[in-house]
């Protein structure tokens, strides 16, 4: 079987070295890939062709420069279903604004919204 992988999405590459630890304490052996540039991301979601049926969990902050979560969830939207089926989006956000949880929560692309910081306990809820 192949290991859980997580794609952190975030500009800020000392939350995405917390992310990666809390994610190796919940799953040992999970395949961790991050970004801290949106739009590279992006590129690299969209070339996935894998034909295995695992499904990746992406970690996708709000607040960045060039492309935001959501510039990034309406690219997302306009990808092949098969693509978009391998990939579990949630918000990954230190902002507490109802407005982003409630557009997180709306948006079908969107799987769920997690304040951080990002823990072991919170990966495993993921799962």
């Amino acid at each position: 079987m192949t290991p859980l992988q997580f794609i952190i999405i975030d500009n800020d590459p000392v939350n995405n070295l917390l992310c990666d630890l809390a994610i190796k304490d919940a799953v040992a052996d999970a395949g961790i890939i991050d970004f801290t540039e949106p739009v590279k991301a992006f590129e690299y979601i969209s070339k996935d062709t894998e034909s295995n049926n695992n499904k990746k969990i992406v970690l996708l902050d709000i607040n960045m420069p060039t492309w935001t979560g959501w510039d990034f969830v309406d690219h997302f939207e306009e990808l092949d279903e098969k693509i978009k089926n391998r990939f579990k989006i949630y918000i990954l956000s230190s902002s507490i604004d109802n407005n982003d949880k409630l557009r997180a929560v709306e948006n079908k692309n969107v799987v769920g919204y997690i304040e951080k910081p990002l823990t072991e306990e919170k990966v495993v809820s993921l799962l």
